[in-house]
């Protein structure tokens, strides 16, 4: 199961890395169309050199990426906003001091100082959804070496505090942040320190008194599922459907779709769109659906527990042994019709329109 494990957690690094490397070429691309545009009106009008005319194609890339910036929403765009400011003005003051080596400043002012942050970023978060705990605090910690902003270090210090097997050691160090944490930061700390206890009721009560300043949709609707409220998580994927990010409507997916006992969607999904999870969380998340489904699956639950033996994780110990001690659910899971409504088409995306027993009821 390790040898598996990591196979798949390479595999999954070498897909996002490729993914980032075919979107690096992509604007390559586009720059090199530009340079080639304005490389040919040189031939005619003789004003700048090659170097000159990299450099402006780069610059032309970042104010694009300011452009967008001004428009989100993210915490930290104005730190980012800053980091291109400085590369177009560090391109336009290169063109006029130093011609001939001005599109290798910019372009690695912009590899550097933009483009690898934000891959190791990716990365980090990936790693976190995936399982990867230790991994993706250290992605966190090189991202935040290229792009120290006070956002970043307030990322690499939770994902670094929650890669701790300790849940006591867990809830010091959360605790150990908030002095220094602004008022959406100790919202966030707020929540995750009931998560390392296994406190859903707490994780609920703490999202839902912040409003939306915590980001946490997810949390929350894989709160309701853990409290057995399947109606009302459902009802909260539905209406939050579509202000969810790209990177968390799978994840709310596998949490409706496992506490629903969709035990085939679920394997669909793991194997698909979130086949980067690692094997921990795969197992888990295939013995949520079978206990839902009211199904006495022996092979899901002795991976799981031969999972849980190896892991350090106390949090995920705790929460996995609950289940564990649960009994399935008899006949599945009871579900109103504006939830089965809800499921079927999630598994209409996925491509799973066949129905189970838990959508019969």
């Amino acid at each position: 199961m390790n040898i598996q494990s990591a196979v798949s957690a390479c595999r999954s690094e070498l897909v996002l890395l490729v993914k980032s490397i075919v979107r690096l070429l992509q604007w390559g691309l586009l720059i090199a169309f530009g340079v080639l545009v304005v490389y040919v009106s040189r031939q005619v009008f003789h004003i700048l050199d090659v170097q000159s005319y990299v450099a402006f194609g780069f610059i032309f890339v970042s104010l694009l990426v300011i452009s967008a910036l001004t428009r989100s929403q993210t915490p930290d765009r104005k730190t980012w906003i800053g980091v291109h400011v400085g590369i177009v003005a560090a391109g336009i003051a290169a063109v006029f001091w130093v011609p001939q080596w001005s599109g290798y400043i910019v372009g690695t002012s912009l590899v550097l100082l933009a483009f690898t942050p934000t891959v190791l970023l990716q990365l980090a978060r990936r790693r976190a959804v995936a399982g990867y705990e230790r991994a993706a605090a250290f992605y966190a910690r090189l991202a935040c070496l290229f792009h120290p902003s006070r956002q970043i270090r307030f990322f690499t210090s939770l994902l670094t505090v929650r890669a701790l097997g300790s849940v006591e050691k867990k809830v010091a160090g959360y605790r150990a942040l908030a002095p220094r944490a602004t008022p959406e930061q100790l919202a966030i700390l707020n929540c995750w320190i009931p998560l390392a206890q296994g406190d859903w009721e707490g994780v609920l009560r703490q999202i839902r008194s912040a409003g939306d300043a915590t980001g946490l949709k997810w949390l929350e609707i894989r709160a309701l599922g853990e409290l057995g409220r399947i109606d009302e998580m459902i009802a909260t994927y539905a209406f939050a459907e579509s202000a969810l990010s790209a990177n968390d409507l799978p994840i709310c997916c596998l949490y409706v779709l496992a506490f629903s006992g969709r035990i085939d969607a679920v394997r669909a999904l793991l194997s698909r769109k979130l086949r980067f999870l690692n094997q921990r969380n795969k197992a888990y998340w295939i013995f949520i659906a079978c206990q839902a489904a009211g199904t006495h699956d022996e092979d899901a639950r002795r991976v799981l527990e031969s999972l849980l033996r190896m892991t350090d994780n106390e949090t995920f110990q705790e929460v996995a042994r609950r289940h564990l001690a649960a009994e399935p659910r008899p006949g599945g899971t009871s579900l109103s019709a504006e939830s089965r409504a809800t499921i079927a088409a999630i598994e209409k995306t996925l491509g799973k329109t066949k129905r189970g027993p838990a959508l019969t009821r």
